[in-house]
């Protein structure tokens, strides 16, 4: 016959909990015991939080725009790296001894990040609409710091809070400075290139001055003007030309004769015939061949044509030259006159054409003139243009750094200024307390299930048939003999002995060496509530 394997009953583990029950309590009470004393004895650690909002520009960003571009995490975010650089923890540390004697024996570098750890800033964000970043932006944050004293973690948030408020004015102040001076700096730049572009053309309008666009409509009446006279001298020319050889005939003409004191005038025909083609030249200028003049002297011209070639020429030579006659000696005055005025009138002649000339390469000129100008005028343009926008830009930086120097922009404002802490914010204490009576119960059916996995003795019918698989013949309970009783009696009272002198001597320590016991019960039942 084959036994299978036993099973437990209620009554076989109430058996082992009354044969293990002490397995059950030591662990128990050392568990709890060490719970309690842990939750007891652990320093408290309090928490003063100031929050501070972040207040919106005041006055419209249609009258006045802001240099301070950013979001406000992000300048949270740089805010916090300044306060919390080293030379300001340090300066808290000893403004408020912190850490006690830890100052002097603790490095320098372990204090500063301990009190890193005990500063956390907590960004609150809000969904707004119109926003790039992800539709989030920061409203407000909170500057949390814990200590296990509520006075000094009190005076600390203070001071962040403080620290905050000043870093953020000076840092947008500083912002707005920064663009003020480079708008300001490249506004000089711009000026100072204006002013030699503005150089620049003034020196070449002065070295073409002559070819300048402007004067290009004056060069060419100049011209013209020149042109015309130029003609006009010629014309008078022509003119002087003829009355010189009208009078030349004049003068080759006149004789003198001493025949009775008188004088006599004779001409021959060449002369005759030079004056009369002298007449036609000049009549020319100024009537048409039909006018009847031109038509008489043409007649006569040829009518002398013809005697001079039927051999009605000179009279060989028997005229001779006048002398002393006033009529031809105003003549020859009056040709000379003429001959000086002929020679004014070609040296006037010569210089209009050399001007003629001057002013036809500077028209030639004034093309490539205009040329260069309008590309030093293009540069000014566009400096002028640059320069004006750097100007309107300079000004709203510095309507933007008036905003910020009033405060009048976007700024901190101390929503919830920190508050001395009542209670601390760990330990919890009752937690932990009943987190250890779960432990210390876990403990003790711990300690029995693995001293009952090791122990190889038999207990009860079902494991002892399971062990000699054969059904035993009758049940005998054990009988304590009177030595065993007297044994576990001593054992309880031993041990219960044993836990009231240790609780009385655990009560007496503390009450001499660490607080008087009605403070301390007070302390204990304050923080348990």
């Amino acid at each position: 016959m084959e036994y299978s394997e036993a099973e437990l009953t209620l009554r076989d583990y109430l058996a082992i909990l009354k044969r293990r029950y002490l397995y059950l309590i030591i662990p128990f009470v050392i568990v709890l015991a060490v719970s309690i004393g842990v939750a007891l004895l652990m320093a408290p650690v309090y928490q003063s939080t100031g929050t501070i909002m972040v207040e919106s520009q005041q006055i419209p960003d249609n009258f006045v725009q802001s240099t301070v571009t950013s979001y406000a995490d992000e300048r949270i975010g740089v805010i916090t790296q300044r306060v919390m650089i080293r030379e300001n923890l340090l300066r808290i540390i000893d403004k408020f001894n912190l850490f006690g004697d830890d100052r002097r024996s603790v490095p320098a570098s372990d204090l500063v990040e301990r009190m890193r750890n005990m500063v956390s800033v907590e960004i609150i964000s809000a969904d707004v609409q119109g926003q790039k970043n992800n539709g989030k932006t920061a409203i407000a944050f909170k500057i949390s710091v814990e200590h296990s004293k509520p006075n000094l973690a009190f005076s600390v948030a203070n001071e962040f809070v403080t620290l905050f408020l000043d870093e953020n004015v000076r840092n947008r102040i500083s912002r707005a400075s920064e663009t003020t001076d480079f708008l300001n700096n490249e506004t000089t730049k711009l000026k100072d290139q204006l002013e030699d572009i503005e150089n620049q053309v003034a020196d070449y309008k002065q070295q073409n001055s002559s070819a300048l666009p402007e004067h290009l409509d004056l060069r060419i009446n100049q011209r013209e003007r020149a042109v015309r006279a130029a003609e006009d001298i010629d014309l008078s020319i022509k003119t002087l030309e003829s009355q010189k050889s009208l009078l030349e005939i004049d003068l080759s003409s006149r004789t003198y004769s001493t025949d009775n004191g008188q004088s006599e005038i004779s001409a021959n025909p060449e002369q005759e015939l030079a004056k009369l083609e002298a007449q036609l030249a000049e009549k020319s200028t100024i009537y048409g061949d039909a006018h009847p003049d031109i038509v008489s002297l043409k007649r006569k011209i040829s009518q002398l044509r013809e005697k001079i070639a039927s051999g009605g020429g000179s009279d060989d030579g028997n005229s001779q030259e006048i002398v002393g006659d006033p009529v031809a000696a105003k003549i020859q005055a009056r040709i000379a006159s003429i001959d000086d005025t002929i020679k004014s009138q070609l040296a006037l002649k010569k210089d209009l054409e050399k001007n003629i000339a001057d002013l036809e390469k500077t028209i030639i000129q004034t093309p490539q003139v205009e040329r260069g100008l309008r590309a030093l005028t293009r540069n000014y343009e566009n400096a002028l243009a640059q320069y004006e926008s750097i100007k309107a830009k300079l000004m709203d930086a510095q309507l933007s750094e008036s905003l910020e120097e009033e405060k009048k922009a976007e700024r901190f404002l101390v929503l919830e200024p920190p508050v001395l802490a009542e209670k601390p914010i760990r330990p919890n204490r009752q937690k932990i307390i009943m987190l250890g009576f779960l432990l210390a119960i876990a403990a003790g059916f711990g300690a029995i299930f693995l001293i009952e996995m090791i122990d190889g003795s038999v207990y009860g019918m079902a494991r002892l048939t399971e062990a000699v698989q054969q059904q035993p013949l009758a049940n005998i309970p054990y009988i304590e003999t009177w030595e065993e009783t007297t044994q576990n009696k001593n054992r309880i009272k031993i041990i219960a002995g044993f836990s009231v002198a240790s609780i009385v001597c655990a009560l007496v320590l503390v009450h001499f060496l660490y607080l008087p016991l009605d403070i301390f019960f007070f302390k204990v039942w304050s923080r348990i509530s």
